[in-house]
């Protein structure tokens, strides 16, 4: 649940000193030349030792000063923003409560007297606080910004994790298959030689070897071992004599 905030807005107007207006003069008519004091009154009030005041008795409200630049004049717009409408409220009242004391401070030190003085006066009742519905449609919408990444990244991790475990698999498929036909192929070597031995015919690389005759010096035949095999006798013709008896 995104929590809520409450905001309300409230108005304080500049006016000038009686020696600018002269006497039984209307205020209202000298309020365009008061600009530069209340740039000075904005900043005094965001000083940091003036929003420790108001943190310190208010931590969960947040304001804003500023001057309004659609009127033209010397009108500050305070806006407070609270988890409450209760605190909203009262952060408010401190505000406008404080910003006649800081006013004040301001010219005190400048030893400004007292008919150069400015002075200020709220212009209308601070508005009752309302939820802001823009800053918590803000908050939802990044919640679920969050909330959409998150689930994405997580997609993202697993669908990782399960390729890489995919990809193990496969690995481990094609070595177990490698080591399978690495132990079949001895043996059926193995095998195919004893055959050739039990069968009597030539292994492979008996027969590739092609003897070719060649006739011996004493014209005896050549055997399959390159050595010349013995010469036949010679049948020896006996002479016979003329006479026989």
């Amino acid at each position: 649940m995104v929590p809520a905030d409450y905001k309300t807005t409230g108005s304080i107007v500049l006016l000038p000193s009686s020696e600018t207006m002269g006497k039984g003069s209307n205020p209202y008519l000298y309020l365009t030349g008061l600009g530069q004091a209340m740039d000075v009154l904005t900043r005094r009030m965001s000083a940091p030792d003036v929003d420790a005041q108001f943190t310190r008795d208010h931590p969960a409200a947040s304001y804003t000063i500023a001057a309004d630049v659609t009127s033209g004049s010397s009108i500050l717009v305070v806006t407070v923003k609270s988890r409450t409408s209760a605190d909203a409220t009262a952060t408010m009242e401190a505000i406008i409560g404080a910003v006649p004391r800081e006013l004040s401070a301001m010219q005190d030190e400048l030893k400004v007297p007292a008919y150069s003085r400015i002075s200020s006066m709220p212009v209308a009742a601070p508005t009752t606080p309302t939820v802001e519905g823009k800053a918590r449609l803000q908050a939802t919408a990044a919640a679920g910004a969050a909330g959409f990444i998150a689930v994405m990244a997580l997609t993202a991790l697993l669908d990782g994790l399960l390729l890489r475990r995919s990809r193990r698999r496969a690995a481990a498929g094609v070595t177990s298959a490698r080591a399978s036909r690495s132990i079949r192929d001895p043996l059926h070597a193995g095998a195919a030689s004893v055959d050739d031995d039990v069968s009597g015919e030539p292994s492979h690389d008996d027969r590739s070897r092609v003897l070719v005759p060649v006739a011996a010096a004493d014209g005896g035949p050549v055997i399959d071992d390159g050595e010349a095999a013995p010469a036949a006798p010679r049948r020896r013709k006996h002479q016979v004599s003329g006479e026989r008896g």
